[in-house]
């Protein structure tokens, strides 16, 4: 159903909906007329009963056309306050056919028939509180002309009991007013808070739209700016080097081919964030894509402590392996998963003191999977420095760390890198402690039988 956007056409639209959901109660209005028609048919004139059979049939049937024509005009987002008027309209005239039959028991009936007609208006009556109390005035419009002519009746007969019983239906009357009233204002308190919710739901959904927008437009715009970068940079460092090998001649004074030096090593510092940026924006636009293959974890993991070394060694760290025995190979993007375990070393070697010890492991996950940790015992993390730490270009501050050049990008990068393989990055961290950074890759990454895991093999390879 196609609704208005406003709040007050929203619970204006959910009223009538209510309003109009009891449409079986119509056609149980005629067949209770039939019954009520039988039990007097050997009292009333038949030429009156049958007048007020057509009559009620007649109401009925316009009644059910009008359900329909809403269910059309709700379809088409329709839902105004004359639906509601109609529907009262409609209510009262099937009221006022019963108020008119009451009016026939003086004249025709007998005591007997009293009885049996209080009682079938008092459960018609009381039934409309179920179906049509959404809306008051309509549920008064249709009781009121139903037990008003019936009370006067009553009330003007001569036997005392029967007198009696008018006085009780007027009492009925108010007591069913007043439940309805109640009843109303609960049903329409439910409206609003369920509108309410509907619109917070949507401008919620309006808001992560707009935000998820945004980010693939600012990631774009980086991810452009990036590519535009390598050119001149690639320019910059290739003339660099010309100028420091001297491929052209002596350039004259030994202090220029040291800043071309500098200018080459800058530069080529300053492609790999660029290089890091354009993958980063990749990623989070969606337009990453992975080359897999299958890949030996071992020999990959051997290569990145390799490269490690010299990084750590300027740092005077000890980098060790621990790789669980039996390895099955794995389907993935081999450049990528290589960066992804130097982002995770790199970060272990800046926030581990020297004389600290970097470990990187390799072993059986719980589930058939395969996990790749990288555990350092430097300075650690709060939670909301790895919140920080996870987030493109949040940097945490330490004093080992202030110098270091970085954009903050290695563990976005490899957590983003984790989730494209299907797994996820998990970082667990104290502040004194150190950190162990896990990669967990899914079972179906898993080429071959996968190897079964071991605590002996985890607890090893994260011993001091």
């Amino acid at each position: 159903m196609v609704l208005p956007n406003s709040r007050t056409d929203l619970i204006l639209a959910e009223k009538l909906r209510l309003l109009y959901r009891g449409n079986f109660a119509v056609p149980a209005n005629f067949v209770i007329a039939c019954v009520v028609a039988s039990f007097l048919w050997d009292a009333v004139p038949h030429s009156v009963l049958m007048g007020w059979l057509v009559a009620t049939a007649l109401a009925v049937f316009l009644r059910i056309v009008l359900y329909r024509r809403f269910v059309h005009a709700a379809a088409g987002g329709v839902c105004s306050a004359c639906w509601a008027r109609r529907f009262t309209i409609g209510a009262a005239a099937s009221g006022a056919l019963w108020g008119a039959i009451c009016f026939t028991l003086p004249v025709w009936t007998d005591h007997t028939d009293y009885v049996a007609l209080t009682l079938v208006i008092s459960g018609v009556s009381a039934g409309a509180l179920t179906t049509i109390v959404t809306y008051l005035p309509a549920f008064l419009a249709y009781v009121s002309p139903m037990i008003v002519p019936l009370a006067i009746v009553l009330i003007r007969n001569p036997a005392s009991e029967i007198s009696v019983t008018g006085w009780l239906m007027l009492l009925f009357l108010g007591v069913l007013a007043m439940a309805a009233k109640n009843l109303s204002r609960s049903a329409v308190k439910s409206i609003e808070l369920h509108v309410d919710n509907v619109l917070l739901n949507e401008s919620l959904e309006k808001t992560r739209t707009e935000r998820d927008a945004a980010r693939r437009e600012k990631w774009t715009a980086l991810g452009q700016l990036s590519h535009e970068l390598r050119t001149p940079l690639n320019a910059i460092m290739g003339f660099s080097e010309a100028m420091a090998g001297e491929y052209f001649g002596p350039l004259g004074n030994g202090r220029y081919k040291d800043y071309a030096g500098h200018v080459n090593e800058s530069g080529r510092h300053m492609l790999r964030l660029v290089d890091e940026l354009l993958e980063l924006s990749r990623g989070e636009t969606g337009k990453l894509q992975l080359k897999e293959s299958p890949v030996e974890l071992d020999m990959l993991l051997a290569s990145c402590l390799d490269i490690a070394k010299g990084e750590a060694d300027g740092a005077r760290l000890t980098l060790k392996r621990h790789l669980a025995p039996g390895l099955p190979l794995i389907r993935a993007d081999k450049t990528k998963l290589r960066q992804t375990v130097l982002n995770l070393l790199s970060n272990a070697i800046k926030f581990t003191p020297a004389g600290g010890t970097i470990t990187l492991a390799g072993f059986p996950a719980p589930g058939g999977g395969i996990a790749v940790a990288v555990q350092d015992n430097g300075i650690g993390m709060t939670g909301e420095e790895i919140e920080l730490a996870l987030t493109p270009f949040g940097r945490v501050t330490s004093p080992l760390n202030d110098a270091t050049p970085g954009m903050g990008l290695g563990l976005p990068m490899a957590r983003r890198f984790a989730e494209l393989h299907g797994g996820e990055l998990s970082i667990a961290s104290e502040p004194g402690s150190g950190t162990t950074c896990t990669i967990w890759f899914p079972a179906e990454r898993v080429i071959g039988e996968p190897a079964a895991p071991e605590g002996a093999v985890c607890s090893a390879a994260f011993a001091a």
